[in-house]
């Protein structure tokens, strides 16, 4: 339910303390202000550490490519070497002189790379071989009887077209990746051209231009080189672990897949650590500074229109308060505005017997009183030294009187202050706005000048 006056208007609530809000909004100023700051560092950090590792992804894949190139360069620079060749044996199946056949390997051997021997097998039976030295145990295999590599050989056959397989474990020793070539007459198997290619040369020579000390890389082979997903160089688990880049490299008869697997990339933690501190000493600094100038305004707001000592308010703020119930009044003449003027009887022998800080308690004590005394609609301001004026708006003249005797009975009742209880008087003046001419000025002095006489006859 709300409360009204005797004449049935709402009466207005004065807030004498307009400004304790004002802390709790700087705090929360400062406090947004310096997470604002932290966050944007965190942002700016994120986004370096985002942008450092978009480059090093990036420089993985570079590298990757890069390998890639290299493996298919090695490759084929063996690779188109037995073309010639194989169109020579067809020509020459019935009458292959086999001298001439080992001169022509060892042009070819001469001309190659990573190149172990050269095999020509004459149906299923390994027949030609060069070099020799080295590969003796090879002359005249029978590959269906070799377990481990008949069936990519069957494959290769039936399949009609050339393949990589390996690498594998060779009957003379060592380990090779073969390139098989099937030979038709006719369209009938008639013999394979083999190119034994050495690995561990092989892979050696891509391994130069490999920085293993920032990249870990590892090749497998897919689909028809050997069985899918064997190993043929390097660490197969890189291709399960997470940010690895992978490309494909097609290779007759299937391809080969080749992961590259960057070493991990980490700003000292010490950096970041920096990083951090920095943002939020710069947070701090701005939520500090922020919180102080919001806080000086304020009080600087609450200096110019409150008094410091009893939080009361001073002549400035009474002074607009008065003009403004004064206009009230002159639009609803029925409402009257009355002024209190009120001085402290014996203040200046409590300061000269006690000290000023007794003074200073009698006048915080009066304030309290004299606020708790009035309604909460009126104005209770000190207008200097033991003086205090009381705006009065919407009032009648029984209620002026009432509220005399109040605030003559709670100003006067003793005052404790340090076991010692301090007892003054309180003359009060009183003055119906608009006497005198209207203004506050003229309205004031009557007010005083009946104050005057309110302590002239107690005194008498």
């Amino acid at each position: 339910m709300v409360r009204t006056d005797r004449s049935g208007r709402v009466p207005v609530h004065r807030d004498d303390q307009p400004f304790r809000g004002n802390h709790l909004f700087a705090i929360m100023a400062a406090a947004l202000s310096f997470l604002l700051i932290v966050t944007l560092g965190e942002l700016l950090l994120g986004s370096y550490l985002h942008d450092r590792d978009t480059k090093h992804h990036l420089d993985t894949v570079a590298r990757a490519s890069l390998l890639r190139a290299k493996v298919e360069t090695e490759l084929n620079s063996v690779l188109y070497l037995s073309s010639g060749l194989g169109s020579y044996l067809l020509v020459r199946n019935d009458t292959i002189d086999r001298r001439e056949v080992n001169d022509i390997l060892a042009v070819l051997h001469r001309s190659s790379r990573h190149v172990r021997n050269f095999g020509i097998a004459v149906g299923y039976r390994l027949t030609y071989v060069f070099p020799l030295c080295g590969n003796e145990q090879a002359i005249g295999l029978y590959y269906p009887d070799q377990t481990d590599q008949w069936p990519g050989i069957q494959k290769v056959i039936e399949d009609g077209k050339p393949a990589l397989t390996g690498p594998l474990n060779l009957v003379q020793g060592g380990r090779g990746i073969i390139f098989r070539v099937p030979l038709l007459l006719d369209g009938r198997y008639w013999g394979l051209l083999s190119t034994v290619i050495d690995a561990d040369e092989l892979f050696s020579s891509i391994n130069q231009d490999a920085d293993e000390s920032r990249y870990r890389f590892a090749l497998r082979g897919k689909d028809g080189t050997g069985r899918s997903g064997d190993p043929i160089w390097g660490d197969p688990a890189i291709f399960d672990e997470p940010s690895t880049v992978i490309q494909e490299i097609d290779v007759p008869g299937g391809s080969w897949a080749i992961a590259v697997k960057a070493s991990p990339v980490t700003s000292p933690q010490f950096i970041q650590a920096i990083v951090r501190l920095i943002s939020i000493a710069i947070g701090s600094l701005i939520a500090w500074l922020l919180h102080a100038l919001i806080r000086n305004r304020s009080e600087l707001a609450r200096h110019a229109l409150y008094d410091n000592l009893t939080g009361l308010p001073n002549r400035v703020l009474l002074e607009d308060r008065a003009e403004m119930a004064f206009a009230r009044q002159s639009r609803t003449p029925d409402q009257l505005c009355a002024l209190l003027f009120i001085d402290l009887d014996r203040f200046k022998d409590i300061n000269d017997d006690f000290g000023h800080k007794a003074g200073d308690a009698v006048l915080k004590a009066t304030a309290a009183r004299a606020k708790a005394a009035v309604r909460s609609n009126d104005t209770v301001a000190r207008w200097g030294g033991d003086e205090f004026i009381v705006l009065l708006e919407n009032i009648t003249p029984e209620m002026i009187e009432t509220l005399i005797v109040r605030l003559r009975a709670s100003l006067q009742a003793p005052i404790e202050f340090e076991g010692q209880h301090l007892t003054i008087g309180a003359s009060i003046g009183m003055a119906i706005h608009p006497e005198g001419g209207g203004d506050l000025d003229e309205t004031l002095k009557i007010a005083d000048q009946r104050m005057y006489d309110d302590k002239l006859s107690k005194r008498n």
